[in-house]
């Protein structure tokens, strides 16, 4: 075996442990500490100011010549709060994300809450958050649909990890998401500039979910998408690429109180 095959051999046994093994000692690691900063932070603004209002009653003079002083020192303890805080947004949609990959079981999910928090996630790739034009709209109250959270994780992310692909490498750069609900689906829209899925590849996708073929192995769509089609018809639904308003689009109806099981 060659050197770069033992690495690869030995990089796949590292990776196999780490979303559900390492990943949430890490994570806990990382939150101590964070949430130690973060109420510390908000203690320190709290004391300065007391001691700051001691000082005006006891000392006005002194105040008075050190009003310039305590104010950039306020200044500076309002950034660390505010900082300490964008960490903590940044740190729970990285948590989110690997938690949701470590789950287990069917539990009650809310699609579009989930849907928010890959495109949140969808910003550690930082060409998606600074390059692409994003528009999100999602319908938070909808109800829950039961499922797997770690499946529907990898399916929405690979879905926008699609469209966020295509779009990249189109001159607008531009995506949209926005979600719905009635009283049997939930709907899902995702709109996205750049290269359209073929007529015939989408043609194949509408037959697979109506039934009229078993399989998309002739279809020429990145695997990841393949499969993740394939898991969403566990959950009867129902999927459309399309263009509208000169836009790609990804149309997926989902009937909620349906069981994969």
């Amino acid at each position: 075996m060659e050197k770069s095959e033992i690495y690869q051999a030995l990089e796949d046994d590292f990776t196999s442990t780490f979303v559900r093994e390492l990943m949430p000692g890490i994570l806990h690691n990382f939150a101590n500490p964070l949430n130690g900063i973060m109420g510390r932070s908000k203690l320190l603004q709290r004391r300065m100011e007391e001691t700051v209002e001691k000082i005006k009653d006891q000392y006005p003079e002194t105040a008075s010549a050190l009003q310039n002083e305590f104010q950039r020192i306020s200044n500076d303890i309002h950034s660390i709060n505010k900082e300490s805080g964008s960490f903590f947004e940044i740190f729970r949609d990285a948590s989110g994300k690997f938690y949701a990959l470590a789950g287990k079981g069917e539990e009650g999910i809310n699609i579009s809450r989930l849907l928010a928090a890959e495109m949140r996630f969808s910003d550690f790739y930082l060409e998606f958050k600074h390059k692409i034009t994003k528009n999100i709209q999602c319908d938070s109250y909808e109800p829950d649909i039961k499922g797997n959270r770690a499946e529907l994780s990898l399916v929405f992310w690979r879905l926008i990890r699609f469209a966020m692909s295509r779009a990249l490498n189109s001159e607008k750069k531009e995506l949209f998401l926005t979600t719905r609900h009635d009283h049997e689906n939930i709907f899902v829209l995702m709109k996205y500039s750049g290269v359209a899925v073929s007529a015939d590849d989408g043609n194949m996708v509408s037959q697979y979910f109506q039934g009229a073929i078993q399989d998309m192995e002739a279809a020429e769509m990145e695997k990841g998408v393949l499969l993740s089609l394939m898991i969403l018809k566990k959950y009867s639904a129902q999927i459309q690429f399309s263009t509208q308003d000169g836009f790609n689009t990804i149309s997926i109806t989902m009937p909620y109180a349906v069981s994969t099981g």
